[in-house]
């Protein structure tokens, strides 16, 4: 089980530590300089004759040696990568856990990766519903800022809906209507709108979401692939809202033609009232 204490460990435990060269860089440089020091000045060696080309051939195998090695760890580690991120993309959250888990328990020095590994740990937090161990993670990469900004962009988008879902509606709305007033590419812009119109349906602000129904759709279909299938159900549930069964249930049947009813309901329990009254799609992509 992921809790608040196992994410706060591996947040610290994935960090880099401090420093240009550590562990096995150090020890290389360290070879390196040295090998090249007998290169050039070979009377540093108090011995001479084959002795002393035995000990070069001792220092250039280590040399070699700490590189295969470190060319075997990151390739262990992308394997491990691959596998947590496939995992999360496939739900299969028990695999993911291990291998995210794995991952994290080590520093991890390329910010951009150790931001990814961190998202997908959240993802796997939220999937559970474990809301407030996701916070913690999205409030820890927006804090320290060390990811790119597409990452630093869904952490904010994240975040704002766990506020959202866990009652906290005052600083879930502030961060959500940031992110409506920055100049955003539109993929990024169909992300805030999706969040957007889910603050709306939480709050019971109906006619908003009906109103720029039109406009999110087109953002929706174009920019989200199948995940559009989540803002045309929260879709019907504004219409649905609004009064206007007709088109929630048009948007209902648009919903589970991309996205399985159940995992539309299992990412936003909101839906579970439209299921109940509409029929879905017989047939999910």
């Amino acid at each position: 089980m992921i809790t608040v204490e196992t994410v706060d460990k591996l947040i610290a435990s994935s960090r880099p530590k401090p420093g240009l060269v550590r562990g096995i860089s150090l020890a290389m440089l360290g070879l390196a300089i040295f090998l090249g020091a007998l290169l050039i000045n070979p009377d540093l060696l108090e011995w001479s004759g084959s002795l002393g080309m035995f000990f070069m051939q001792i220092i250039v195998i280590a040399l070699v040696a700490a590189i295969i090695w470190s060319a075997t760890r990151q390739r262990r580690l992308a394997g491990v990568l691959l596998d947590s991120f496939e995992a999360v993309q496939l739900k299969q959250w028990d695999r993911a856990q291990n291998a995210l888990v794995k991952l994290l328990r080590y520093p991890i020095r390329q910010p951009q990766v150790r931001a990814e590994s961190l998202l997908a740990l959240a993802a796997l937090a939220e999937a559970r519903h474990l809301y407030e161990a996701s916070q913690r993670i999205y409030e820890s990469l927006l804090e320290e800022s060390n990811a790119d900004p597409i990452q630093i962009h869904t952490a904010q988008v994240a975040l704002a809906a766990v506020m959202l879902r866990t009652g906290q509606i005052t600083d879930a709305v502030d961060l959500v209507d940031r992110l409506a007033r920055q100049e955003l590419p539109e993929p990024l812009r169909a992300q805030v709108e999706l969040l957007s119109l889910f603050r709306e349906v939480t709050m019971g602000q109906a006619e908003a979401g009906v109103d720029r129904a039109q406009q999110r759709r087109e953002l929706f279909r174009n920019h989200l692939s199948t995940r559009a299938g989540y803002g045309y159900g929260l879709l019907a549930a504004a219409f649905d809202r609004a009064g206007q069964p007709q088109s929630a249930e048009k948007y209902w049947h648009d919903a589970t033609m991309l996205v399985r009813p159940q995992d539309l309901l299992e990412r936003f329990s909101e839906l579970a009232p439209i299921a109940e009254k509409y029929h879905a799609a017989e047939y999910a992509i």
